[in-house]
């Protein structure tokens, strides 16, 4: 996972005041991308901000690339664990398929699949958004906001204008209700995540569990209605699990919520692990708490813009993928990316509807097929048993068989990584430049202004963040 210079080569022309409600991970990162390109942010969070999660992050490629790209590949080394395999097994521990990520796949990518704690990831772009100048306010609990007005109301009644609102406040968002004109409700379809987090020093003492310590692959058992999957996390301090369960009772599923603020012990759920690998067994008695996450399907978004473009939602609270799945994190920081990348290019504030127009006309097809692509991989990989199941476990073994790296031929090829391929291969930075190479020159004649040059810089210090004001204009 190698590092890289931070490269910025722009920054914006005029610099606009960005609130941004909600302190995760996409907040965060959309905070980090918006202040490094020349605007004044704040970033709006409910809570206390020191919670850290200790589930596992997938970063595929597309993700790691983005990452790197903001300089964050030196402190992944230390705290990711790079991915060699995906281990594939029946739920009594036969090993069903093995797919390996050659390296020669890797370089044509540009970089890696590896998997972060969710914390630490939180922690890391913390970092950079602090240090680039952004302003946290913590315990500060959003009741509204207003398009006409660009303006966000705190529950203690203080208001805040902005020339620029991002809702980053997860699936069940106050601004997306804002940005769509009406309360967007869905159903819980069925699917229940469980997350936790064994530290590996207690697995080392067994024998069975110690092999799982000692590389970085994703660990998959596949049951009937259930996908467990696993991996290293936190510089191989703690092993990451999710259980993934499909067709869950509405009563059971009533007791739970998008959120992942409560756990509870394993013994809760009354789950019958008793014909899984022995493996997963001992796995469940080291295991202190779970955390479950529903997955509330609503209907994909037509827009992510106010129609008085001055308000934007990104994250989950645009687009909520199934929890606990490969993309999540991805989609979010591509999200991030994607706005920064485009308003390091604004010239006028007059420009701010184009620019989200531009946002969503990137991000929109993207986005839909993340969220089709997620609940259609954890829907096949936690089949019940069926013709369905059979299926799938027959194509996972065909990929075993393709493990020839210098011989497989393209067919093999796309039947193994073809659909992966279109997730993997997005890189958020070049699809703005493409973008802006199409119709930048247009945007800039649209205020009656020459373009400003564009000067490419390396960054060697980071600026420190500055008191300001919390109202503007």
């Amino acid at each position: 996972m190698p590092g890289q210079l931070v490269i910025n080569p722009r920054k914006a022309a005029v610099s606009l005041r960005i609130v941004i409600v909600g302190g995760g991970i996409a907040g965060i990162a959309t905070a980090f991308t918006l202040q490094r390109a020349g605007h004044n942010v704040t970033v709006l969070e409910r809570t206390d901000g020191t919670a850290r999660s200790q589930g596992g992050l997938r970063s595929p490629p597309n993700m790691t690339r983005v990452l790197n790209h903001w300089g964050l590949g030196p402190q992944l080394a230390k705290l990711a664990t790079k991915c060699p395999q995906f281990v594939f097994n029946e739920p009594n521990g036969e090993m069903m398929g093995l797919v390996q990520l050659h390296e020669d796949f890797l370089v044509d990518l540009m970089a890696s699949f590896v998997f972060i704690q969710h914390g630490d990831l939180q922690s890391l772009l913390l970092g950079l958004a602090e240090r680039e100048g952004v302003e946290f306010r913590y315990n500060a609990s959003v009741s509204s906001v207003d398009c006409d007005a660009v303006s966000v109301t705190l529950a203690s009644g203080e208001r805040l204008y902005a020339d620029l609102v991002v809702g980053a406040d997860g699936p069940a968002s106050l601004v997306r209700n804002e940005v769509v004109g009406e309360k967007i409700t869905g159903y819980k379809d069925g699917h229940l995540s469980l997350t936790l987090a064994i530290p590996t020093e207690l697995m080392r003492e067994d024998e069975d569990l110690r092999p799982l310590t000692e590389d970085g692959n994703w660990w998959v058992w596949l049951g009937p209605c259930t996908l467990i999957h696993a991996s290293l996390v936190n510089g191989r301090k703690a092993f990451s699990m999710v259980i993934a369960l499909q067709n869950v009772p509405q009563e059971i599923l009533d007791q739970y919520d998008e959120s992942w603020d409560t756990s509870y012990p394993i013994e809760h759920f009354g789950i019958d692990f008793s014909t899984f690998d022995i493996r997963v067994q001992k796995l469940m008695k080291l295991v202190r708490q779970v955390t479950p996450t529903v997955h509330i399907r609503r209907p994909i978004l037509e827009s992510c813009v106010c129609d008085r473009a001055r308000i934007v939602i990104v994250g989950d609270a645009a687009h909520p993928l199934v929890p606990a799945g490969q993309h999540n994190a991805g989609v979010s920081i591509e999200d991030a990316e994607t706005l920064g990348a485009l308003f390091s290019r604004i010239q006028h504030r007059s420009q701010i509807p184009r620019m989200l127009a531009a946002y969503e006309e990137i991000r929109q097809p993207r986005c839909s097929y993340a969220q089709d692509w997620e609940l259609r991989k954890r829907t096949m990989m936690s089949a019940p048993l069926g013709p369905e199941q059979k299926a799938r476990d027959a194509g996972i073994r065909r990929m075993t068989l393709y493990s020839d790296w210098e011989h497989i031929d393209e067919k093999r090829f796309m039947e193994m990584w073809g659909d992966e391929m279109e997730m993997f291969s997005h890189f958020a930075t070049e699809r703005v430049d493409d973008w802006w190479t199409k119709w930048g020159s247009l945007l800039a004649r649209d205020t009656g202004k020459p373009e400003v040059p564009l000067t490419p810089t390396v960054e060697v210090s980071i600026s420190s963040g500055q008191q300001r004001s919390t109202f503007v204009y």
